[in-house]
């Protein structure tokens, strides 16, 4: 009969345990110095080495040749423990015996001397699943247990356990195995094995494992199955249902080039081959993270899931963009999270995901675009070609000030929002060699606003038409008639306004009419 990969290499003595060094520092110190705690907590995530500790634990000491800091693996009392035939050594499962009378049944059987070993051990796997009454029954038991007798309750939800019982324990908290520990581990047994697998192969299958041993075993046995022998990378990609990166690679080449009819091409075959599409989505996310750590982080090996065959082709795709860009990529893609995850048509969203990406390397920041505004040598009209350099004698009105005059509108709505509204509703006109701004009649506060900023206003329009320019801002007359001299008269004598304005202090500057309306 096969056995199984995560059985046959079991650490068998605490030197072999991997990634628990204090862990095992700790239980090596209590055996040599007789101080080995009655009750024990392994909490951890699975495959880990939870109740592997606790047999290397049994086994040191109960060996023939100890209690020893490491069993010898070579007495009959070792090899009982190893192949679980040891009647002094007892696993329980936690979940399937989690009634009261099971713990009862145990109280009974721990009240009596071992019949061959020096220690009774008792580990209770997945002991979070006993029910309250069970605790209850047990928890008498661990605070004063029989002097022969050793608990160990493993767990993967150790805030599951009472209080009561933690209080009387002693805890040790095993450790997600690092990614980089796993797959040399998962090497050595390939070479031990003569397996022939390749270091991006061992990669995925270590990063599927996020941090168990046992479940990267797992992997590798179903790998080897499926690969009859040699393991090969497209078998493990279809093991652990993950997207080829170079599907990845493929589209993202696609949108730096803006290949937009390839970009298309790419997600109909996604959806041909059945891939799940949100899926798809998210690790292409991930995918644009390890890109950017890539691109910004020099020596960054440890520190992305990409496959180091495809590093070189990848920073030749992005070698043109910024890490700034790239994250405006990266916060492009994000910000359709919830909309992929809700809409009934993922394709369409992935496509328009796509496609906008490919427009991404034609625009400009606005950071470059107003410095481009603020040197006056690269004024230029929006997508549009440099203006032509003008001759020193220039005419009354030129070809051209329409391009600059809407570029100094621009400049004005960015630095000062309120001076562009004022603008918005004035006459700008070049004559004469001048600009002339003329303000609408009743906007006398507008109009004295432009004269306060004229400097401002005039060496900006110098700066962008490029040439020597004069300024004049001109209010157009006002001419009220009677009536509306009358109409105006009465609501500044108006008592409620009076009233309203003695409240807030203030003073009537103006008074303008609104047209429009039903009762206009």
């Amino acid at each position: 009969m096969y056995l199984a990969l995560a059985r046959k290499y079991r650490p068998q003595k605490f030197a072999d345990l991997i990634g628990q060094a204090s862990i095992s520092k700790t239980l090596q110190n209590a055996i040599a110095m007789n101080k080995v705690y009655p009750a024990l907590i392994f909490s951890g995530m699975k495959g880990v080495g939870k109740t592997s500790s606790a047999r290397i634990l049994a086994k040191a000491l109960n060996c023939e040749k100890g209690p020893a800091i490491e069993p010898c693996n070579q007495c009959q009392t070792c090899a009982e423990i190893t192949e679980d035939n040891s009647a002094d050594y007892m696993e329980i499962d936690g979940a399937s015996n989690n009634g009261v009378n099971e713990v009862r049944s145990l109280r009974e059987t721990v009240k009596y001397k071992p019949l061959k070993n020096r220690f009774r051990i008792v580990v209770i796997d997945e002991v979070h699943m006993l029910s309250n009454a069970a605790w209850n029954a047990l928890l008498k038991t661990i605070e004063e247990p029989p002097e022969h007798t050793i608990f160990i309750m493993a767990t993967t939800d150790f805030h599951k356990i009472p209080a009561t019982i933690v209080s009387r324990c002693q805890h040790f908290e095993f450790k997600r195995i690092p990614f980089e520990v796993i797959k040399q581990v998962l090497k050595d047994i390939c070479q031990k094995e003569a397996i022939k697998i390749s270091d991006y192969a061992l990669y995925l299958i270590a990063k599927s494992a996020e941090g168990s041993l046992r479940d990267a075993k797992k992997i590798l046995d179903q790998a080897i199955a499926i690969s009859s022998g040699d393991v090969k990378d497209d078998d493990v990609v279809t093991i652990l249902g993950i997207i080829a990166e170079e599907t990845f690679i493929i589209l993202t080449r696609h949108v730096f080039s803006q290949n937009r009819k390839g970009i298309i091409e790419q997600i109909n075959q996604l959806i041909e081959r059945g891939t799940d599409l949100r899926f798809f989505y998210t690790e292409y996310l991930r995918f644009i993270r390890d890109v950017i750590v890539i691109k910004s982080i020099p020596d960054a090996e440890r520190l992305h899931n990409l496959n180091p065959e495809n590093i070189a082709e990848i920073k030749e795709i992005v070698k043109g963009a910024s890490e700034v860009e790239l994250l405006r990529f990266f916060n492009a893609v994000k910000e359709l999270d919830q909309t992929i995850r809700n809409t009934e048509h993922p394709s369409i969203i992935l496509e328009y995901m796509f496609l906008k990406l490919s427009y991404f390397s034609a625009l400009v920041s606005i950071e470059d675009y107003l410095k481009k505004i603020r040197d006056p040598k690269t004024i230029a009209a929006p997508a549009a070609a440099p203006l032509p350099a003008r001759p020193p004698e220039s005419p009354p009105a030129k070809d051209g000030d329409g391009d600059w005059i809407t570029v100094m509108k621009a400049r004005i709505e960015k630095e000062k929002p309120r001076m562009a509204s004022v603008l918005s509703s004035s006459s700008l006109v070049v004559r004469d060699n001048t600009l002339v701004i003329e303000v609408g009649a009743n906007f006398e506060i507008a109009g004295k606003m432009l004269k306060e900023n004229k400097p401002y206003l005039h060496e900006l329009a110098q700066a962008l038409a490029n040439r020597e320019i004069g300024l004049e801002i001109i209010l157009q007359p006002r001419k009220p008639d009677a009536d509306e001299n009358r109409i105006v008269q009465d609501l500044k004598s108006d008592k409620k306004i009076k009233s309203l304005k003695d409240k807030i202090k203030g003073n009537v500057i103006a008074v303008e009419s609104v047209k429009g309306g039903k009762d206009a």
